[in-house]
């Protein structure tokens, strides 16, 4: 790997590059179009080549000189990610800008190919471990940034008894605790990382007119419909996190329009993040371990 400060200096000679799931639809778009604007080189993680394909049509209109690399990756299994991820770390020597967009909300029990419930691992699981995976190949220059996308929705607890609320499934209530779990994520990143120049948000976009609410019932889809905002208008929060200098952001907080904003009380526990983290872990250790030998 190179050294830093020549890695900061190749990113300043060229391009500085992101990393973004969840681009090939809703306010992702606009996020990606955003960064083409600003001069980044996109990595974009989707499952779906022919989505992949049409937003790198869409970003060349923006820019026909952008660089786009999409690489394939299903965020419902662990070793589609593991093997993303492993290809990036050979190609790239640096990534300054994570942002894990990507999310579901299922309104029944799904289980991922992994056996765990889908919006746990999706939502929660899989954003971690991408960051973990690529946390390598984030500059400690002071400058790098790792946004994760939550909602004003993360009310209540983190369920470390069913985590996969397989006992009585909600979907709103797995929603929820997923989003919970990434705003302490980056609570608790943010301090293990505060010496290293790495800086950790979360965003509430607001309910936005996107794909989230597709398996919802009617009654749902309909309140999506007539009061989500436009996916230029949600993306707004994540559009200001990428502008802003990190000297007037705080690391580890959570942010919506477009300002630092209060969020629940239980989302300032650290001595749950830890108890979560640990949790992800043994969710790692065991599944990823188990795939890799067979």
């Amino acid at each position: 790997m190179l050294l830093l400060s020549n890695c900061y200096k190749e990113l300043n000679d060229k391009s500085k590059i992101a990393l973004i799931t969840g681009a090939t639809s809703g306010f992702g778009v606009v996020i990606a179009k955003h960064l083409v604007t600003q001069g980044y080189s996109l990595i974009v993680l989707g499952r779906s080549k022919d989505k992949l394909d049409s937003l790198i049509l869409d970003l060349k209109k923006v820019d026909s000189n952008c660089i786009i690399d999409p690489i394939l990756c299903n965020l419902s299994s662990f070793m589609s990610i593991v093997h993303a991820c492993d290809s990036i770390k050979k190609t790239y020597t640096c990534i300054d800008l994570l942002i894990l967009n990507a999310g579901v909300w299922n309104f029944k029990y799904v289980e991922t190919e992994d056996n765990i419930e889908e919006t746990l691992q999706v939502n929660l699981l899989s954003p971690i471990l991408i960051f973990k995976s690529l946390r390598q190949l984030i500059p400690t220059l002071g400058n790098s940034k790792v946004i994760f996308t939550s909602s004003g929705l993360h009310q209540g607890e983190i369920n470390f008894s069913d985590i996969e609320f397989k006992n009585t499934f909600s979907g709103f209530k797995s929603y929820r605790q997923s989003k919970l779990g990434l705003i302490l994520m980056a609570r608790l990143l943010s301090k293990k990382e505060e010496h290293t120049g790495i800086s950790f948000y979360t965003v509430h976009p607001g309910m936005v007119k996107t794909e989230l609410g597709r398996n919802a019932g009617w009654l749902s889809k309909l309140i999506f419909k007539l009061l989500g905002k436009t996916k230029e208008k949600g993306a707004q929060t994540h559009l200001f996190l990428i502008d802003q200098s990190i000297c007037n952001l705080t690391s580890g907080e959570y942010y919506a329009n477009c300002r630092m904003t209060k969020a629940s009380a239980e989302s300032y526990n650290l001595d749950n993040a830890n108890k979560l983290l640990n949790t992800l872990d043994d969710y790692f250790d065991t599944h990823i371990k188990d795939e890799s030998n067979n």
